[in-house]
């Protein structure tokens, strides 16, 4: 006979830890349970929109950051930090055409954007890679569906296999301005080597207003204890909320070679010796914009 307790009632008496309730990597796998939880209730319910996982839409919003505020944060090095570029010129797409799970359809323009970012979080630090297409929703808005998502530890990835992030552990991840890395199986899955400047005003501007992903991710809920339907979700409300709410405290552009490894089947959308302008940046969350969670896409009305 023998015991495992891997929910000690003692240290959250009440069933529901939040982020700011963390003070070691057990209080954060006690908190995966819970965003699993509060996400299959709300897959369950009538809800549209599920403002917090970690703590449903009563809780609190965060204040709002000065500008002061966020000027000493960035001076201390805190933000989450990073890579992103999008690519244009994808080499297979009949592979990418795969991707476009119904009711998912190929969008006008189909498109990669790689990112990795350091959140830079304590004291449970949390590091993830994102690799994504394009892709038209039955919304009618166009989206970064997640194909390939590396992290550093267990419960994140159960947290998003959950609802549709393809999550995967790795042996190592490095986020450097220079260069970043993930390392699976002894040997590098994802790098990305950043040469900053270079490049005209017109692409500069262009990367401005691509942004990032943020608030414009989709993948499908996969049930664990409820009912057997898979669900599209939008993590985030669509392109409007890109680059709203941050601080920037650093913002550098250049060119960024990617290379994924031959056996993950979506780098055979990379082209041949891939190298396509990015950005470096550093942000802070101000607080001013609360356009994120989660949301069922529902098709159009006709």
């Amino acid at each position: 006979m023998g015991t495992i307790v891997t929910y000690p009632r003692e240290k959250f008496k009440n069933g529901q830890p939040s982020f700011a309730d963390m003070k070691d990597e057990q209080d954060r796998e006690i908190l995966a349970r819970v965003l699993l939880e509060n996400v299959r209730n709300w897959i369950d319910s009538d809800e549209e929109v599920m403002g917090n996982m970690a703590g449903g839409s009563s809780a609190a919003p965060p204040p709002v950051l000065t500008e002061e505020e966020c000027a000493a944060m960035a001076e201390a090095g805190e933000g989450t930090m990073g890579h992103t570029c999008i690519i244009d010129d994808i080499a297979d797409l009949d592979l990418y055409q795969k991707y476009m799970y119904p009711p998912l359809r190929m969008p006008k323009k189909p498109q990669l954007m790689v990112s990795y970012w350091d959140m830079n979080n304590k004291p449970v630090n949390f590091i993830e890679g994102r690799i994504m297409v394009k892709a038209l929703c039955p919304d009618g808005i166009e989206s970064w569906l997640v194909i390939n998502v590396p992290v550093p530890n267990f419960y994140t990835a159960v947290e998003g296999n959950c609802w549709g992030w393809p999550k995967y552990v790795c042996d190592e991840m490095n986020v450097a301005k220079e260069h970043s890395d993930c390392i699976y199986e002894g040997k590098p899955s994802l790098t990305l080597d950043f040469s900053p400047g270079g490049l005209d005003d017109a692409t500069i501007q262009e990367l401005k207003e691509n942004g990032t992903e943020m608030g414009n991710t989709v993948s499908f809920h996969i049930p664990t204890m409820s009912v057997g339907k898979n669900t599209l979700l939008r993590q985030g409300s669509g392109p409007s909320d890109v680059g709203k709410g941050l601080y920037y405290a650093e913002w550098d552009a250049g060119m960024i070679k990617v290379w994924g490894r031959p056996e993950d089947q979506w780098s055979a959308l990379l082209p041949e010796n891939c190298e396509v302008p990015g950005v470096w940046q550093r942000t802070i969350r101000t607080g001013a914009h609360q356009g994120g969670g989660m949301r069922k896409v529902k098709e159009l009305n006709n």
